[in-house]
């Protein structure tokens, strides 16, 4: 987890420094004690009243200005100055990214494979810092790798996956969304993204409504699509709006397996929301605000300073 080297925990105790310097210049302006004195008390006798101590001096000085010195570091300690914390603790990433790999033969076989995945090593290099989950699916779908944050154990799967792969024939992304959104909540995630890799095949309306479902749960749905060379016998063509249709409905978008270059746009950073919960974030800094506050004792002290009569 990452943020600036300098924060302010608490800023909005900033708001008493102004505060300070106002209470300060008011009280310096009535710091004269004797003025209510001299409007009722002759000058001789308030004299000889205060050289029996019957009446105080008055505080003039840099009493006031002491004060509101002391209230401003308070203040300022109680913002919580900040500094990133070198030793603190890692949290672990919750950005988890999972992959669901159409294995179905208009995919295998359509001459479009190795594009497919080339992309998926390129992205999951580019994502390597994300623990990475893999599912695989045809007419059935597979966990093939929960998420995790070795990079190599989802790279390794996508590199042995071929035709002979799946069990099974068919295309159900819908089985396979579903799948993905038991294995997010089970890692715990917080701010994943879905990525579907597939010719659009079985994007049906379940699918769509599958992914909007997911958008609603902060889980991103983007895609990639696997162009065809030539349709397999007996197998339907590749499909591109229908697998954009679900992205767009998962809130992401779509990219082709041969565009390299687009996959770096594929997946725009997410703020991970554990970062904005004060205490996951106060752990990672020192708090330097009791050490500022603590400044305020010294003009506390002059306060209280013998005065000579």
């Amino acid at each position: 987890m990452t943020g600036p080297e300098f924060i302010l925990l608490r800023p909005l105790w900033l708001i008493g420094l102004p505060l300070a310097l106002a209470a300060g210049v008011l009280m310096a302006r009535r710091a004269d004690g004797m003025a209510a004195w001299r409007a009722v008390v002759d000058a001789d006798l308030l004299d000889a009243m205060r050289g029996r101590g019957w009446v105080s001096a008055p505080r003039v000085g840099a009493d006031p200005w002491l004060l509101a010195i002391a209230l401003a570091l308070i203040c300022a300690g109680l913002a919580g100055p900040a500094s990133r914390d070198s030793q603190a603790p890692v949290l672990r990433n919750t950005n988890t990214l999972m992959i669901l790999l159409d294995l179905s033969p208009s995919v295998t076989e359509g001459g479009g494979f190795d594009d497919a995945q080339a992309a998926l090593a390129r992205l999951v290099d580019l994502e390597g810092d994300r623990p990475t989950g893999l599912i695989v699916y045809a007419g059935e779908s597979f966990l093939a790798s929960v998420p995790a944050e070795d990079p190599g154990v989802v790279r390794g799967l996508i590199a042995v996956a071929d035709s002979a792969t799946m069990p099974v024939g068919g295309s159900r992304p819908d089985r396979a969304l579903i799948m993905a959104r038991g294995a997010l909540q089970d890692a715990g995630a917080m701010a994943p993204d879905v990525v579907i890799v597939s010719d659009g095949g079985g994007m049906g309306p379940e699918a769509v409504d599958i992914a909007r479902q997911l958008a609603a749960e902060r889980v991103r749905v983007s895609a990639i699509f696997v162009p065809q060379d030539a349709a397999p016998y007996g197998m339907p063509a590749a499909a591109p709006g229908t697998l954009a249709a679900v992205a767009k409905a998962g809130g992401g978008r779509m990219v082709e397996a041969t565009e390299l270059s687009a996959l770096g746009t594929l997946l725009p950073e997410r703020r991970d929301p554990q970062r904005d919960v004060p205490d996951l974030r106060a752990l990672q800094y020192r708090d330097l605000g009791p050490w500022l506050a603590a400044l305020a004792l010294v003009p506390l002290a002059l306060l209280f300073r013998r005065r000579q009569t």
